[in-house]
């Protein structure tokens, strides 16, 4: 089942058509196979189908500048244990944006936003904001929780 309509991917398609640079790389980290059913030992996703579904159509829509990357958690290694969690990396960088949960509704603009900035190296900030950014010595995590209430 489609999430993104014609009409919103060929949007995605004329606007990265634009706007895209350089490739950059997304991650969605998932169990699949879990089902909507989340047991109270904490297994099952109920939304990790319909967010590669989502990462799958966006990747699709750009598809030599945006790299889409499938990790099954219960599989592989990693330190990710949220799921479905996106991460977004310029290419041969680490992951420096993540999204946990689905990145649909309102999230959605800010994935197609970060895909772009991260492909361009632009980022949008003023000169001033830049500086004192690059004052800092110590790593700084920021965090941004949406939603929709």
């Amino acid at each position: 089942m489609a999430l993104l309509n014609d009409q919103i991917k060929q949007q995605l398609q004329d606007r990265f058509a634009e706007t895209l640079k350089e490739p950059v790389e997304l991650t969605l980290y998932t169990r699949p196979g879990s089902g909507r059913l989340i047991l109270p030992s904490g297994m099952g996703c109920a939304t990790c189908d319909d967010a590669r579904a989502l990462a799958e159509e966006l990747a699709a829509t750009a598809p030599d500048l945006v790299k889409l990357e499938v990790v099954d958690v219960t599989s592989q290694e990693t330190q990710v244990v949220d799921v479905p969690t996106l991460t977004l990396a310029a290419r041969g960088q680490e992951a420096r944006v993540r999204w946990q949960g689905l990145p649909g509704g309102f999230e959605f603009a800010t994935v197609v936003d970060a895909i772009e900035r991260a492909s361009s190296g632009e980022l949008g900030l003023s000169a001033e904001t830049t500086d004192a950014l690059e004052r800092l010595t110590e790593p700084v995590e920021v965090m941004v929780f949406a939603t929709p209430t």
